[in-house]
């Protein structure tokens, strides 16, 4: 006669399993194609700054910015500018001003994008 166990205990056994934790997100970070930074000319540095004078806190805005590796785009609520320190925050990611490319700044739909292509 099978043992008779508590119903969560039954159930545990159905429970999920990855044998690959992290493996996933590995990959995807493998995936990425490493590219230069890009400079921006002296216009488009202007737009950007005129830009960032016009960024609220608690707004929504969507910045494509340089990691290291690659471009990334970072969408969310502006939790912080720090002009002393030269960065913004959306909302926990921290980003320099140096490595942004392009901002998006969701209230007026418009998209200042600095030379290019951004992705």
């Amino acid at each position: 006669m099978p043992e008779c166990r508590p119903r969560a205990d039954r159930a545990q056994q159905f429970m999920p399993f990855a044998a690959l934790k992290g493996y996933y997100d590995l990959i995807r970070e493998r995936e990425r194609v490493a590219e230069p930074k890009r400079e921006l000319t002296d216009e488009q540095a202007l737009e950007l700054s005129q830009r960032l004078a016009r960024m609220e806190r608690r707004t929504m805005a969507s910045v494509v910015h340089y990691d290291g590796e690659a471009y990334v785009t970072t969408r969310g609520l502006v939790s912080d500018i720090d002009l002393a320190a030269r960065t913004v925050t959306i909302v926990r990611t921290r980003i320099p001003f140096d490595d942004i490319w392009k901002i998006d700044d969701g209230e007026r739909g418009l998209s200042a994008e600095l030379g290019g292509e951004g992705r």
